[in-house]
């Protein structure tokens, strides 16, 4: 199965943050950029690295550039750098998707979990569908479940920067029992919104805030996310509907841009909390697992390639493996199929064979016809007995081809489905579940004699573009 690569880079604008004129340079910032991307998008990012300096001598504060520099010092596993950049562009835009997604990550990579997933809730409420964000919030749940520590003191100030403050969820508490007026609760939501915590529609106008009396609904979700008994996200999506249909109207007129004395004593006080960060690690000898698996599962497959390499298997000739039974009811044959699943590769935090059931209904619930012509059906029985097997399938990490997504005999024989590759940003990445089933699919087509289609919305279409699991470019 092809695959036509696609990289979702939608970054490599030059626009400043701030409005100062570029010095003249022998060196032209787009050239430059450009260049970095190239190393970036082929894994050479000290190269990338190096050039994004370069530009960032000439515009500071260029906010492409500082993220790309940043997501490049993540795959190099320099977290606390990584995470200087990110910080840097969420003080001017603090609703970055991706930069509040990288902070995850490099919170996650320093076993900072409750910090790390701090940010993850606010990039889901912002992006709330994003496969992605959603991957990795469930990541790190499972890792903060499992490997209990003391998280770092947070400076007081630098805390009220990145957190909601106590008094908006006490207005909640009171709001929701009655004990304050609709506008007063308003008034904080209007600060929520005016420093971009929840954000809000372009097209809307500013007038204040709206006569309109609140839903009553919403009195019990206040309260319940006073208590902590409702999370942020879910609290922000209902206030969000309030915005959206003009309950409330918020003023952001009149929110002055932050001094650049103030933008450099937040960025010192983070400095010095990621120093804090740094020596805890030190000090508790803290267990961390990485937020993103893509890395420990290449690692693991490369540590044993022999264990997981089904190349010899892929080379066995079709006609070894056992022809499908059949029986023929009212005149259409069924054929029975026996699978044998290989296990996942290790490290592998994505459970891709519950998916197979899927990809079995499908083909189950398919009117086919077979090789003599004849309506045909076909039925699917796991088996552990290898030798009587008419497919095997397996889940594979290594390179099956250039642009290669799957493999199978026609027919008959081994079906292989790659999990990732390193298309995205340069280092290996792991596909998502629903791109990992959709090729199983296909290629478990190709076993039972399917060949590829010229039409695009049939599952044997050959060509197909996956999305990645925890790429924080796709």
């Amino acid at each position: 199965m092809k695959i036509i690569y696609f990289l979702f880079i939608i970054l490599f604008s030059l626009t400043l943050l701030t409005q100062n004129a570029i010095a003249q340079s022998d060196e032209d910032p787009e050239i430059m950029f450009n260049l970095a991307k190239e190393h970036f998008v082929n894994g050479d990012y000290n190269e990338a690295i190096t050039i994004y300096d370069n530009i960032l001598e000439i515009a500071p504060n260029n906010i492409s550039t500082l993220k790309m520099k940043g997501i490049a010092q993540s795959n190099l596993d320099q977290h606390t750098s990584s995470l200087k950049q990110f910080f840097k562009i969420l003080q001017y835009k603090p609703n970055d998707v991706i930069s509040l997604t990288g902070m995850g990550v490099g919170f996650g990579n320093l076993g900072e979990y409750k910090e790390s997933m701090a940010y993850f809730e606010k990039a889901s409420n912002v992006k709330p569908n994003s496969i992605i964000i959603n991957n990795y919030k469930e990541f790190i749940n499972k890792v903060i479940s499992k490997y209990p520590y003391t998280p770092t003191e947070k400076p007081k100030e630098l805390e009220q920067i990145t957190s909601i403050p106590e008094w908006i969820k006490n207005n909640a508490k009171w709001w929701s029992r009655t004990q304050i007026s609709d506008q007063d609760f308003a008034k904080g939501l209007e600060y929520l919104v005016q420093r971009d915590i929840i954000q809000i529609p372009e097209n809307q106008s500013s007038k204040g805030t709206s006569e309109s009396e609140l839903p009553s609904w919403l009195r019990k979700n206040a309260g319940w996310w006073s208590q902590g008994l409702l999370s942020d996200d879910e609290f922000f999506k209902s206030i969000q509907w309030l915005i959206d249909n003009e309950f409330i109207i918020v003023n952001v007129e009149n929110n002055s841009q932050k001094s650049q004395e103030e933008l450099d004593q937040e960025f010192y006080l983070f400095e010095k909390y990621l120093r804090d960060v740094s020596n805890n690690i030190v000090k508790e000898k803290r267990y961390i697992e990485y937020a993103n698996p893509s890395q420990d599962v290449i690692k693991k497959f490369l540590r044993d390639y022999v264990k997981w390499n089904f190349e010899e298997e892929a080379k066995m000739a079709q006609d070894k493996f056992p022809d499908p039974t059949y029986q023929i009811e009212n005149e259409v044959y069924i054929y029975h199929y026996k699978i044998f699943i290989n296990e996942q590769p290790p490290g592998l935090p994505l459970d891709h064979t519950s998916t197979l059931k899927n990809s079995f209904e499908f083909w189950e619930e398919q009117k086919l016809i077979d090789k003599l012509d004849q309506d045909a059906r076909v039925k699917f029985e796991i088996t552990n007995l290898k030798y009587e097997a008419n497919v095997w399938i397996t889940w594979v990490v290594r390179n099956i081809g250039e642009g290669v997504l799957g493999h199978a005999h026609l027919g008959k024989g081994v079906v292989e489905v790659t999990l990732g590759d390193y298309n995205c940003d340069g280092s290996f990445q792991l596909y998502d579940i629903n791109s990992v089933e959709k090729i199983m699919t296909h290629e478990l087509g190709h076993s039972l004699g399917k060949e590829h289609t010229i039409s695009k919305n049939d599952i044997m279409y050959p060509s197909f573009t996956p999305s990645y699991a925890y790429c924080l470019l796709s």
